[in-house]
């Protein structure tokens, strides 16, 4: 444990008024579980000394009607359990309080270990960011049971639900569900303009779940809280269980890619991935916190084996598909417009450089409404995302994937005059077709389960970039 971050405990108590009650030992993040009336669901964090949190969620059907959760549900009572775990670290990382009590229902092993990742590795980059160093040894878990026995295996019910955020990846997924699928839906976290218009635009419909945070943190953040980003994938797709298992459907089909595995930056051997909570690893986990609690509802990231290029490929393959999309964050900021792209961000760098070698550029350009890569003044963006030291901490692709889209541009007549390409591809670069074929290539291992496998074989098929 880092004197920087205890040093960095005591500030932000200080600074929160709470060390006339509360000391950093004393200090502790207590969970109390959720709880369900009617149609609202409820979690509650402490953090002693300081305030009590209430988050509440509600579930909408797509016709309108409002859902009520059955606690006594043994499948909905699991996905809440693990969602309780997960979007208790938006709370916790106000102080990061050395001790963490599991005060409400029973939590086993395995929702310990899912609840400790999110906390290590789901928080590494606040942690970087804030300068106090890895956090593996920053927390002490305590009130599991450690001999909880695992629930009686069930039967997991058919139909799925689509998690959609409004950009490319997960408006691929909710394609490839429409076309192979009898009835799939649509879910959506507090959904913006681009969610309603995904679904919009595949004819299926949106599951809405309102999450609305406890005021109290914006308050705290506001006065010297520790904040920064969380893992808040683990918390949608868990809020989507929740919605799932209301509505009886076994399955939630989310858009993490290969791409989410490799680490964003790596500092003197601390692997920070800004995207942990994509990853294959924490999937694992939340498998296997969701086996424990008995929930029947399991995640499949159907996009797994692609890398962000291939992603690319597919999304551009669908006709009218791009103009739909809003991948750009700030669109989903808390104050952001929650429509449009900005172009000039990392992210919208990078979803053009991706869609660039399978489009038309003069298409392209219209259908996003910006052209980062013409703009001389976006170069040195572009080049931070060729540099391991100064990859964004974004969810894009990898230094290789942004290295092989430049030069497949450079290599396009209608791409090689643009600003970034001209500065930073190279249209003779060795292996260049190889390159290509490696990136648009399934990975073996990582395939989802049948029958989701087969919904890949189109995305795979061989075709030229246009």
């Amino acid at each position: 444990m880092s004197s920087e971050l205890d040093a960095r405990r005591h500030a932000t108590l200080d600074a929160l008024g709470a060390l006339a009650t509360v000391d950093v030992d004393r200090h502790v993040g207590r969970l109390h579980g959720w709880q369900v009336e009617g149609a609202e669901i409820r979690l509650t964090t402490e953090l002693t000394g300081v305030a009590t949190f209430t988050e509440r969620l509600r579930i909408t059907a797509p016709d309108g009607t409002v859902l009520e959760p059955d606690p006594t549900d043994p499948a909905v009572a699991g996905a809440l359990d693990v969602l309780a775990l997960a979007a208790a670290v938006s709370y916790l990382k106000a102080t990061l309080p050395r001790h963490i009590e599991l005060a409400g229902r029973p939590v086993g092993p395995a929702g310990v270990t899912m609840l400790r990742a999110l906390l290590t590795d789901g928080l590494a980059e606040l942690a970087l960011r804030a300068g106090l160093g890895p956090l593996d040894d920053a927390f002490t878990i305590t009130g599991a049971e450690p001999d909880r026995p695992p629930a009686p295996e069930a039967r997991r019910p058919p139909g799925s639900l689509v998690t959609v955020g409004g950009g490319k990846d997960s408006a691929l997924t909710l394609a490839l569900a429409a076309r192979h699928e009898q009835d799939p839906l649509a879910v959506a976290v507090n959904p913006r303009a681009p969610m309603e218009r995904t679904a919009a635009w595949a004819g299926v419909g949106l599951v809405r779940i309102d999450r609305r945070l406890d005021r109290r943190l914006l308050e705290l953040n506001a006065a010297g809280a520790i904040n920064g980003h969380v893992p808040i994938t683990a918390i949608v797709t868990a809020a989507s269980l929740v919605a799932a298992a209301t509505l009886g459907r076994g399955t939630v089909l989310v858009s993490n890619e290969r791409s989410a595995d490799a680490a964003t930056r790596e500092v003197d051997g601390w692997r920070v991935n800004h995207q942990y909570s994509k990853t294959s690893a924490f999937e694992r986990l939340l498998d296997e916190a969701l086996d424990e609690a008995g929930a029947t509802t399991r995640v499949v990231s159907l996009l797994r084996p692609l890398s962000e290029l291939a992603i690319a490929r597919g999304v551009a393959r669908e006709q009218g598909l791009v103009a739909q999309v809003t991948s750009c964050n700030a669109a989903f900021a808390m104050d952001g417009p929650g429509d449009g792209w900005c172009g000039r961000c990392d992210k919208c760098r990078f979803v053009q450089l991706a869609l660039a070698p399978f489009m038309d550029r003069a298409r392209l350009v219209v259908d996003l409404g910006f052209d980062a890569l013409g703009d001389a003044t976006q170069v040195a963006g572009f080049a931070a995302m060729l540099d391991p030291a100064t990859k964004p901490f974004e969810c894009i692709g990898t230094v290789d994937e942004v290295r092989l889209a430049l030069d497949l541009l450079a290599a396009r007549d209608d791409w090689r005059d643009a600003a970034a390409v001209r500065a930073l591809g190279d249209a003779h670069a060795e292996g260049l077709d190889g390159r290509l074929a490696a990136a648009l290539a399934l990975d073996p291992v990582t395939g989802p389960p049948a029958p989701y496998d087969a919904w890949l074989t189109g995305i795979a098929a061989d075709g030229e970039a246009r």
